[in-house]
């Protein structure tokens, strides 16, 4: 999942990836409520508290699932029913992107 946030002195959109899935599990992996990031514009390190970052899908993931059913699509074309399963394969994927990122952003944490 990417993590995204605004950076307070240039305003330019920050990113980073991570495996959790939820604000508790980020604070574990950090060890603590906030970050310190350095901004990739202007350089600039400042500090984020875990509720002020927002998730986004993968999209490399859903592009790939997509070049992936579309292959699958077109070698297993002859079965029918099938290949309509296989491109039904990334669809499931953006949903479940998404489903992932709509409950990261809804939960948040206490701050201390």
């Amino acid at each position: 999942m990417t993590l995204s946030y605004y950076c307070k002195s240039c305003a330019v959109k920050n990113f980073f990836k991570t495996k959790a899935t939820n604000r508790f599990e980020l604070q574990q992996e950090l060890g603590a409520d906030e970050i310190n990031r350095r901004c990739d514009y202007c350089g600039n390190i400042e500090k984020r508290h875990i509720n002020r970052l927002t998730a986004q899908p993968n999209k490399t993931l859903m592009i790939l699932s997509v070049v992936l059913a579309i292959l699958l699509t077109t070698t297993i074309f002859m079965f029918g029913f099938i290949a309509a399963l296989t491109f039904t394969f990334p669809i499931w994927l953006f949903f479940d992107a998404q489903k992932r990122a709509s409950l990261f952003n809804k939960t948040m944490i206490r701050r201390r």
